[in-house]
């Protein structure tokens, strides 16, 4: 066969435009057509099988086409502005494929001349079943999408059948409100999905979402979900997974093609797997192609919390020696523990909270309290000194968490740790929880200080303070005595 012939011509574009796009036989269960007459009178029909709801489709004719008895193709008519590198014209007008020009570069060629392209032969929004654009006459057409998608066709008989390229793809974000939390705080996550209808040349019927929902947040509750803006009733996680329909009783999509799936949801703050690390949960999007099947692909995004600690260490003023046996409360405060390390319940801010309860130090005269944002900012009050010393006669204010050599693992039961934190084994029945635990010494640098000075000797009471009373006391009767028996004698 020449590549001379039109018939040739038209035959390799035709086979890339179409590998391009996936020859697709309709596999939904829709039943009814959107038919667009176009108009120009002719006797040719082009179907979008997968037209996505909510996408507006154009039919561009680029040339005419006649059809010889035996199918025999000529292309002819001017070649548009942008295409003329790409098609030649011969001195009896016949469209030809330029030379040297490889078909899978006309394909690109068209594909971006048709994002601009004007003068549609016919146009239609999809209201998701089949678009049908009829009275087409026979040619050689590009059909644009409003996503960017550039199908390129030829219509030589009745009935040719196109796929959209459906460009859009889905997308994941997940954002948490704040970047720490204390344990007790609401933890609010809003996860935003960008979707789409088809996947290559099969419909999307339904969305499952899942979270892993991490053991350090509990009593999870979904507060809102929107398509596209609009509330739709509000689902909540079941086995950590929420299923969105995504097409109606007769197969037809229920939404927009790239509509914006919105879920908010939030859950308490009751645990913390890391220390000043980070605490992870993962979201996901999993569309269907039918009720049992999913669609290959991973898609995904993660939200990072994280939470910290607080360090007092209770010291003499003069030497720095650890002072064990103070004890402390704190505004706001509730509180585990015992011994120097406590693990926040909650923390309420408010100027007017109540103190704590009273919080003993370690024997090294350590406080910890673990799990606090990391803009708390904590009011601390000396309840008892050490035995010796006086007890400050302010609090101290504006305490901050810092870093805190201490790690905590813990696990649902898929992982096990060493007591350095190291996996060392991955089994459903593997459930532990290791603590890791550094030298209390190495948390003097970042330690708030809290330094108390010994009690002050005050005067012993029977000592030289009354004897000097007793000897002024003891002059003045001698005095008199004296006085008395001087004036006696004056008399006599």
């Amino acid at each position: 066969m020449n590549e001379k012939n039109p018939q040739f011509v038209e035959a390799k574009i035709l086979a890339v435009m179409v590998a391009m796009v996936m020859a697709l036989g309709l596999t939904a269960t829709n039943v009814f057509a959107q038919d667009v007459p176009s108009g120009a009178g002719g006797s040719a029909t082009i179907t979008i099988k997968n037209a996505a709801k909510g996408e507006t489709y154009k039919v561009f004719k680029l040339f005419d086409a006649t059809v010889g008895t035996n199918g025999e193709i000529a292309y002819t008519g001017d070649i548009p502005s942008g295409l003329e590198d790409y098609f030649t014209k011969d001195s009896a007008g016949n469209i030809k494929k330029a030379t040297g020009k490889s078909d899978a570069e006309i394909a690109a060629a068209v594909q971006n001349w048709g994002k601009d392209a004007t003068g549609a032969e016919a146009e239609a929004t999809s209201d998701g079943s089949v678009l049908q654009f009829t009275n087409l006459k026979y040619g050689y057409y590009a059909i644009t999408s409003s996503q960017g998608a550039t199908v390129t066709v030829t219509s030589t008989n009745p009935s040719a059948t196109v796929i959209d390229k459906n460009s859009k793809t889905i997308t994941v974000n997940k954002e948490v409100e704040k970047e720490t939390y204390s344990i007790g705080d609401t933890v609010k996550y809003t996860a935003t999905f960008d979707t789409v209808n088809f996947i290559g040349s099969e419909k999307v019927v339904k969305y499952v979402i899942s979270d892993t929902l991490p053991e350090f947040l509990k009593n999870v509750s979904v507060t809102s979900i929107k398509v596209g803006g609009t509330a739709i009733t509000t689902q909540q996680f079941t086995n950590k997974s929420i299923t969105i329909p995504w097409v109606d009783s007769e197969g037809n999509s229920l939404y927009n093609n790239g509509a914006v799936l919105e879920i908010k949801y939030q859950g308490t703050l009751t645990d913390v797997t890391n220390i000043n690390t980070d605490d992870t949960n993962t979201v996901s999007i999993k569309p269907y192609k039918d009720s049992e099947t999913p669609f290959e692909g991973e898609w995904e995004d993660d939200a990072v919390i994280k939470t910290y600690a607080v360090a007092l260490k209770k010291v003499d003023k003069t030497s720095g020696a650890a002072l064990p046996g103070a004890q402390f409360t704190i505004k706001g405060l509730t509180v585990t523990g015992s011994d120097g390390e406590y693990t926040v319940v909650s923390y309420n801010s408010a100027a007017d909270a109540a103190e704590s309860a009273v919080l003993d130090t370690d024997a090294n005269g350590k406080l910890y309290i673990v799990g606090l944002a990391s803009d708390v900012k904590l009011t601390v009050t000396e309840y008892k000194a050490p035995d010796g010393y006086n007890k400050l006669e302010n609090p101290i204010t504006d305490v901050a968490p810092q870093l805190l050599s201490k790690k905590i693992y813990k696990t649902s039961g898929t992982v096990k740790y060493d007591a350095k934190g190291n996996v060392i084994a991955s089994s459903a029945t593997a459930t532990t929880t290791e603590e890791v635990e550094k030298n209390l010494s190495d948390l003097d640098e970042n330690a708030v200080r809290v330094e108390n000075e010994a009690g002050a000797l005050l005067p012993s009471t029977g000592g030289i303070g009354t004897t000097i009373f007793y000897a002024i006391g003891s002059v003045l009767v001698v005095g008199a005595g004296i006085l008395l028996i001087s004036k006696k004698r004056m008399f006599n």
